[in-house]
């Protein structure tokens, strides 16, 4: 469904990913896995048509576009938890990429968001104001929003931080979810554990792609140094 080709990202003269090609399928449950400051939120940024000053090329399937197929759910420490809008209003932002800036939500819009609060479990919690939710509260809404845009390729950036071990645990059977469903879901995230137990493929990168495959072609001890100290060149895992 999507892809990168070459991709290098610079701010500055700093390089933050280096020539990264991969390609993201339907039906396909992928962790990205680095330490912090190896291009993984640079990665999805760029997946996501948030950067446009890159090298390389993003691509996506004819037939496809970011605007109708594409959700996208940053950290949760890059938004504004003091804005006023209730978890109702934040889920039915997902809406907006469907019906665009000037046509009203209808009543198929508004089951859409109940189903997406009803799933991650924030319906009852629907007129609260965002900024009187827990951490683990606020990923379900961020959740929610995503769901309710009914994108086919879902894009996450560190959904696990800041949640108890039991919401991780309903988090990534939702996502996992949503893959079976047919749908590419990308996550960032530091959680090796979970990212073996849940994903069907793991990639490793420190600025540049290390490893990527299935969790036990990858999980191998000369590609977890080479990501989390730069000891070697790392090896690329199964296809």
């Amino acid at each position: 469904m999507l892809g990168v080709e070459g991709l290098t990202v610079r701010y500055g003269s700093q390089v933050a990913l280096e020539n990264a090609t991969l390609r993201f399928e339907a039906g396909q449950f992928t962790a990205v896995i680095g330490p912090n400051g190896a291009g993984k939120s640079t990665l999805l940024r760029a997946l996501a048509g948030l950067l446009t000053d890159y090298e390389g090329r993003v691509t996506f399937d004819p037939g496809h576009s970011p605007r109708t197929c594409l959700s996208y759910v940053p950290q949760q420490q890059t938004l504004d938890w003091g804005f006023p809008v209730t978890v109702w209003d934040t889920a039915m932002m997902g809406r907006t990429g469907r019906l665009g800036w000037l046509r009203w939500p209808g009543p198929r819009d508004r089951q859409i968001v109940e189903d997406a609060l009803r799933e991650t479990g924030v319906y009852d919690l629907r007129s609260r104001h965002i900024g009187a939710l827990s951490g683990g509260q606020r990923q379900r809404v961020l959740l929610a929003r995503m769901l309710a845009r009914q994108g086919h390729l879902l894009l996450l950036d560190e959904p696990l931080t800041g949640v108890d071990v039991t919401t991780q645990e309903q988090l990534m059977a939702l996502l996992r979810r949503q893959a079976d469903q047919g749908r590419a879901v990308v996550m960032v995230t530091h959680d090796l554990e979970q990212a073996r137990r849940w994903c069907d493929r793991i990639v490793l990168i420190n600025r540049r792609v290390i490893a990527d495959g299935t969790p036990d072609a990858v999980y191998t001890p000369q590609n977890v140094e080479a990501t989390f100290t730069g000891g070697g060149p790392g090896a690329a895992g199964a296809p």
